[in-house]
């Protein structure tokens, strides 16, 4: 066995995770890892007995950079148990509620949590080579951008001096203003309720919302060349195997149709169809399914090597139009904390959860998938749902916005093309491209949203008779993946609460000896790109953070019964 490392907890990601990764004798490649959540927290436990509606405040609470997905998944849920479908302008504006979050998420993904793991300050020390032939590379879009050689690019991403790293906080900012707006604050926004929103529609709001919208989309069109030019860059290093796996992806696909979206289960298949992020399953790089009712009664949650008890009962036995459900599903899942041994490899190692996609309806196999931008947009891309799908790619372009300080006012072109296979780079590349993404969707709804005005339909929320029994599910997409709620309600109250974000899969331990977890899959494979002196882990920390956890700061990497090492540069 080579060198075994353990970074503990790994930053610049929400929430704590720790790696432990073994390096090949040679010292080329990594050859195993497990990757173990360190935390517990249990809201699934502390909802049961409540208002299944309270579950829409208090699960944004899971997280404070991306609540919002949260509360959607959860009003969905909610909507669904409850029997109260939002009227379109509540859909509307809840679409405008989550395009603002995911905006302001992406920037702070690419240039504050994994920008400084290519910036001058990390490159120069780890990667001299990258850093000596970035200083001669020109970068192809420096028209867009500004930046004369890929050596420039790396400098701006320097944290607190680098003017990549600096000027993201601004537009960061923008998108929690526009969140604020429709939400009256962020994080944790206040107006998501059963059947709708609880906001009244002013004249203004929706300008105000176009006006702070235009600063995205003329960020993003600076945004997208910059990042291309540093990732081909990164690609041309030799960095391809980086954090690669088998192109094996879920998405539940966002953004509704106002018009189409009933919260009805029966119809979930097909309202979730007319989103303008398609959902889908792809296992071996081809579409198995596009229909959210065949996804979601594959989905299995098992505890082999996590810090929980199993559980025995079948809440469920079907779901509402009749397909079985294993005792894996989330809405028969019984949430039973069971801490234990620290660093047991061959045991429960993990408070995360191993999850996997079971094809059901299909090959009977279960899949070890991963979630992000890059399966939404790869989901999509192939879908052919949506008009600016081709089937290998996603074409689509931003308005005219003339906004100082950007450079580039014009209407431009985008076209995201469908990888060769996921690895470190190209789910960062996708991150980006999200952005843009969620620009052009979010001006389309606010063009929609003003339809609705022009039309008279300004109606937020429908009335509703709550039920006194009811079961729901809110499946859809937060900035790192698939997030869903599963509700059972009983006497008007929670009887079964499950959430499960996208790091639950990504994080997830391994089953078995041999069926890995993404990030741990995502490890082992990746060459030892650093040359700048003792092994730091820092392709380790790329590839985890290329899938951006949310699970947080302040990192300490243990070499066997040596003293603590603080690396606060990585």
């Amino acid at each position: 066995m080579g060198k075994e490392i353990t970074i503990e907890p790994v930053t610049r990601i929400e929430g704590h995770l720790g790696v432990q990764a073994e390096v090949s004798d040679d010292g080329k490649t990594y050859t195993d890892a497990h990757c173990f959540g360190t935390m517990f927290r249990g809201w699934e436990i502390i909802l049961k007995g409540r208002e299944p509606a309270d579950a829409i405040w208090i699960t944004q609470r899971t997280c404070g950079v991306c609540p919002t997905p949260h509360g959607i998944a959860a009003a969905m849920t909610v909507d669904m148990a409850y029997q109260a479908p939002p009227p379109p302008m509540g859909i509307a504006l809840r679409n405008l509620l989550m395009g603002a979050e995911q905006l302001y998420d992406a920037t702070l993904g690419c240039f504050i949590l994994e920008g400084p793991d290519y910036s001058q300050s990390i490159v120069e020390k780890e990667n001299p080579d990258w850093w000596d032939a970035a200083q001669t590379a020109d970068a192809p879009g420096t028209e867009y951008h500004g930046y004369v050689t890929i050596a420039d690019i790396m400098t701006a991403l320097n944290p607190i001096s680098g003017a990549l790293w600096v000027n993201s906080l601004g537009i960061e900012k923008v998108g929690r203003k526009m969140a604020a707006l429709l939400g009256a604050k962020h994080p944790h926004v206040n107006t998501l309720v059963p059947g709708g929103v609880a906001k009244t529609l002013s004249p203004t709001d929706l300008e105000q919302y176009a006006s702070m919208l235009s600063q995205h989309v003329a960020f993003s069109k600076g945004f997208i060349p910059v990042m291309n030019d540093l990732l081909d860059f990164v690609l041309s290093m030799g960095y391809e195997d980086a954090g690669a796996r088998e192109p094996n992806l879920i998405s539940y696909g966002t953004y509704e149709d106002p018009l189409a979206y009933n919260a009805n289960y029966a119809d979930m298949g097909e309202w979730a169809k007319k989103r303008k992020v398609s959902p889908g399953v792809i296992i071996d790089g081809k579409l198995v399914t596009q229909d959210l009712i065949e996804i979601n009664v594959g989905i299995q949650e098992m505890v082999e090597r996590s810090y929980f008890e199993e559980w025995d009962d079948i809440k469920v036995k079907e779901d509402p139009v009749g397909n079985p459900l294993t005792k894996y599903h989330p809405w028969n899942k019984t949430t039973k904390p069971a801490p234990g041994e620290y660093k047991k490899w061959d045991g429960k190692y993990s408070w995360g959860t191993s999850v996997r996609w079971l094809d059901w309806n299909g090959s009977g196999e279960l899949n070890t998938v991963e979630l992000g931008p890059l399966a939404r947009m790869w989901a999509t891309a192939v879908g052919k749902l949506v008009p600016e799908s081709t089937g290998s790619s996603l074409k689509f372009a931003l308005p005219q916005a003339t906004v100082v300080p950007y450079r580039n006012s014009a209407p431009m072109e985008f076209e995201w093309k469908v990888p060769e296979k996921p690895n470190t780079v190209e789910r960062i590349r996708a991150r980006a491209y999200w952005h843009a993404y969620t620009a052009y969707v979010t001006y389309l709804q606010v063009l929609q949203g003003l339809s609705l005005v022009k039309a008279g339909n300004v109606k937020v929320w429908n009335k509703y008779k709550k039920a006194k029994n009811g079961i729901g599910v809110g499946l859809h997409e937060a900035m790192r993946g698939g997030v869903a709620h599963w509700c059972i309600m009983k006497n008007g109250v929670i009887d079964n609460y499950q959430i499960m974000a996208p790091s639950t899969w990504n994080s997830g331990p391994r089953l078995g000896e041999s069926d890995l977890g993404p990030y741990e899959a995502a490890i082992v494979g990746t060459p030892v790109s650093e040359n700048g002196g003792e092994l730091s882990g820092l392709d380790v920390v790329r590839a985890i953070r290329s899938f951006d956890p949310c699970l947080a700061c302040s990192i300490q990497v243990y070499r066997g019964d040596e003293k603590i090492v603080h690396i606060a540069e990585i």
